[in-house]
């Protein structure tokens, strides 16, 4: 019996010990699986977040691309418009300079139409009073008075016209000074 009983303690030792260790291995083994699935499923998040990462990056990129053209395009129209707005003030401007430039070269015409007159009128002038000169002269050398002698008889006829002289005489209808029959 005591063979029974030691052969009994060293099979139930050994199982013990081959129970320790198959369960060890086997707790091992699941640990090892948990933390398998662990790892995987880790990397699986962690995958999944640099995905997410990345789309959300490019989204991003899209969206300051985006904000970029539409600022670029708004900037283009604004220059667009402020350019046709200058074009609009360089040809007002260019508009009125020709417009200054036609009335001063009308001016300067106008300027040089009376120049010519003035110069046709002082011409004229001096034509006038040379023929005035030369009638003065004729009617001298025709009545034989000078001018200060036609003025003095002219002052005398002038006082005794409405006295004496009462119908007209000459081309002209002047009245004379002669005495009334």
């Amino acid at each position: 019996m005591l063979q029974i009983v030691i052969a009994v303690v060293i099979t139930l030792i050994v199982t013990a010990v081959l129970t320790y260790f198959i369960t060890t291995a086997y707790h091992k083994n699941v640990a090892n699986a948990k933390i398998g699935n662990a790892e995987d499923r880790a990397r699986e998040i962690i995958d999944e977040a640099v995905k997410t990462a990345e789309t959300k990056k490019r989204e991003a990129m899209l969206e300051a691309k985006e904000e970029s053209i539409r600022v670029k395009n708004d900037l283009d129209k604004e220059v667009k418009e402020r350019r046709a707005e200058i074009q609009r003030s360089e040809r007002r401007v260019v508009q009125k300079e020709e417009n200054l430039d036609k009335k001063l070269e009308s001016i300067e015409r106008r300027e040089a139409g009376f120049a010519a007159k003035e110069e046709e009128i002082n011409k004229q002038k001096a034509q006038i009073a040379k023929l005035n000169e030369e009638r003065l002269q004729e009617l001298e050398r025709i009545s034989g008075l000078t001018s200060e002698q036609a003025k003095e008889y002219q002052r005398l006829c002038g006082n005794c016209h409405s006295e004496m002289c009462s119908r007209p005489c000459g081309r002209d209808n002047n009245f004379c000074c002669t005495a009334s029959e």
